[in-house]
């Protein structure tokens, strides 16, 4: 999986001012189903729960569980074994959107975990 991170940077119409946003940014985020990638993103607005999904997933690849039963934050839960994390669209009748290896996954949330709290540290 291929993602980076940007600021965006913008001026707010209502007061005028300018702001920025710290934002994730998937390559071909649709191959892991159409709302992955907001999904994610919106993980941002709960650093704790981002922290705790990390520690989870550490916790999995480690070998102390074979089984986490996932994190989401509106329409997917991602739900992870020790090999695959599958990405579930519980408003389709859970549907499995995508199969992505769970280490991708974690680095992911443990890169965009990092990458928050930097930017926090900086603003």
């Amino acid at each position: 999986m291929k993602y980076w991170f940007t600021v965006h940077r913008y001026t707010d119409n209502r007061d005028g001012l300018e702001k920025q946003v710290p934002l994730l940014n998937i390559h071909e985020p649709e191959k892991y189903g159409w709302f992955f990638l907001n999904e994610i993103a919106n993980l941002s607005y709960t650093p704790g729960y981002l922290k705790e999904i990390v520690s989870k997933l550490e916790a999995l690849l480690n070998g102390e569980t074979t089984f986490y039963e996932g994190f989401g934050f509106e329409v997917y839960m991602i739900e992870c074994n020790q090999e695959i994390a599958k990405v579930i669209n519980i408003f389709d009748n859970d549907k499995v959107e995508a199969e992505i290896p769970t280490r991708e996954i974690y680095e992911l949330m443990r890169d965009w975990k990092d990458y928050l709290e930097s930017y926090a540290r900086d603003f």
